[in-house]
């Protein structure tokens, strides 16, 4: 039976951390066919969807911007490029089908011209914070845009220079944290072999250059205002913030390695790992604990890594693979193949795998494996991404399949409530896929498409 006409409703046996555990797949129901389709996605039959809303022609998705839950959930922020330039839409009303530009680096929309280095929204959903970089390069400023009332917002504060990386979060409703990286200015060697002038007293004052911000700053939006520099010895990265803002790790780039940031402390240290890393997520419940994408030991695949910051505990959840999550208990959700080590990925990238979710207890003494019924490559399972909903306790995967002419992309849902996983939608793995869950985990938005083929938002509540 063709995969396109599969609807998967997968029962699944637990299975322990020992080798020896065994499991069996329930057998799968007669599908009905899809009904419903976004651009490159047909969604299963029987699945409440409540909303496809097409983008404005050229948008295409940004694959590290996943659609943004504001407001309650009465407004999703959507982030992407088009005719060049980054632009943020916000989509809301009934079906969430009214759109306005929220943020945008030219045209009457925006706030003033520039480059869009940065966005991010208040925890209450409430406030957008862009980091704007001005026409010319040498200046940053942080817009805050009230989304609730009209208008493009305001630029509160301005850092001069030019910078090699600039990231923006939220601490908390009232503070943004802006991480900066000066680009680093060549000596100038002429001035350095002139000697120097002589004072005039009766030349007219000069005013000096303005002084040039770097590293972390902290800036209260409420009342007054303030900007507040933590002096931290490290080249900053795009940040990830612990759940209450005690820790971040900058996760490095190019041009900087990643690091861990201590803001009680006021401490950054080098992270043991040299090349970028990506930050899953952090548990909630212990504050220093993180999960994390990284390098094999030879840098010729990836892994999902659990650290302890505390302890400097690390541990491997699984290989090949880019998706997983802490759940609302603590308990790490990875997906990948129980069976798959660094040497067969690297070995093997197109060996047929088991597609498995693994749910490991957060001192890591039992893991439950559960099939999710299909097949998968080690190559493809390191593209794989997860979205999780601590509130509903359930993961959404972007999982690839081997296909001809081009891999087949599935979204699938696991509960760790129910125990059940379904087969949301799928299709040919063109365009680029983004997901998010709803505060509460009620409902599911992806961003489905590319600047050629169109994109449309999808709204849609998993079964259960």
């Amino acid at each position: 039976m063709p995969r396109s006409v599969l609807i998967l409703i997968l029962a699944f046996t637990v299975m322990t951390l020992a080798s020896c555990s065994t499991g069996t797949d329930a057998p799968k129901p007669g599908p009905p066919p899809f009904v419903a389709r976004s651009t490159t996605l047909a969604v299963t039959n029987g699945i409440k969807v409540l909303t496809n809303v097409a983008m404005p022609s050229g948008f295409a998705p940004i694959p590290t911007r996943p659609p943004i839950w504001m407001q309650n959930g009465e407004e999703i922020g959507v982030v992407g490029t088009q005719a060049g330039h980054t632009i943020m839409y916000g989509l809301g009303g009934a079906a969430w089908r009214t759109g306005r530009i929220l943020a945008a680096e030219t045209g009457p929309a925006a706030a003033e011209e520039g480059t869009i280095a940065d966005v991010s929204v208040s925890p209450n959903g409430l406030t957008l914070a862009t980091a704007m970089v001005a026409p010319g390069g040498d200046r940053v400023d942080v817009i805050v845009r009230d989304l609730i009332e009209t208008g493009p917002g305001n630029a509160i504060s301005n850092f001069n220079g030019r910078y090699d990386s600039v990231s923006i979060s939220w601490l908390n409703d009232a503070t943004i944290a802006l991480a900066l990286r000066q680009h680093p200015e060549p000596p100038d060697e002429s001035a350095a072999n002139e000697p120097a002038p002589k004072p005039n007293p009766d030349a007219p004052d000069v005013q000096p250059p303005p002084t040039r911000s770097d590293g972390l700053q902290l800036i209260v939006i409420t009342g007054a205002g303030s900007v507040a520099p933590l002096k931290l010895s490290c080249p900053m990265s795009k940040l990830s913030w612990s759940a209450h803002g005690v820790y971040a790790v900058g996760q490095g780039d190019a041009g900087a390695p990643p690091v861990i940031i201590d803001r009680r402390a006021s401490t950054c240290t080098r992270f043991h790992v040299r090349e970028p890393i990506h930050v899953l997520d952090w548990d909630k419940e212990d504050e220093g604990s993180f999960l994390y994408v990284g390098p094999d030991p030879t840098r010729r695949t990836i892994g999902v890594f659990k650290y302890n910051i505390a302890t400097g505990a690390e541990h491997l959840m699984g290989a090949s693979t880019g998706a997983a999550s802490f759940s609302s208990g603590s308990e790490t959700v990875t997906l990948g193949d129980r069976d798959l080590t660094f040497t067969r990925a690297i070995e093997r990238p197109e060996m047929p795998v088991v597609a498995q979710i693994a749910i490991a207890q957060a001192d890591l003494t039992q893991t439950d494996v559960k099939s999710l019924g299909f097949d998968s490559w080690p190559e493809m399972l390191a593209q794989s991404t997860m979205a999780y909903s601590k509130g509903a306790n359930e993961a959404a995967m972007q999982i690839y399949a081997p296909s001809k002419p081009v891999p087949w992309r599935k979204i699938v849902t696991y509960s760790l409530h129910y125990d059940s996983a379904f087969l949301l939608a799928e299709g040919p793995a063109q365009g680029i896929v983004t997901m998010s869950w709803s505060l509460r985990g009620r409902w599911l938005a992806f961003l489905d498409g590319d600047a050629t083929i169109g994109t449309v938002m999808t709204v849609l509540a998993p079964p259960r």
